[in-house]
């Protein structure tokens, strides 16, 4: 599996990549300077029950750590996991 990050104009996203096909993804925007949402998560469900959405949580808040961005959740899946735990709070608004 391949992690892969695209920002262009219409997508900013993470996501997973098995061999070809795109299995995965966690899309966020930035709001203002400083702060990111994360709004969407989605794993083909082929593929669910192997915590790849841990994986693209993960990978977003390295992305975050290091970019000094702080983040929100309008992503129900993404804010159940920021609640759930504290390894988040660093980055968490």
């Amino acid at each position: 599996m391949e992690l892969k990050h695209e920002t262009s104009k219409k997508s900013t996203r993470f996501y997973l990549l098995d061999d070809e096909k795109e299995i995965g993804e966690i899309a966020y925007a930035h709001v203002n300077d400083g702060r990111i949402d994360i709004h969407h998560t989605e794993i083909d469900p082929n593929y669910r029950g192997q915590n790849l959405g841990q994986q693209l949580i993960d990978a977003i808040a390295d992305y975050a750590r290091e970019n000094n961005f702080k983040a929100t959740a309008s992503c129900p899946y993404v804010a159940k996991v920021f609640g759930k735990t504290t390894q988040y709070d660093d980055i968490k608004v």
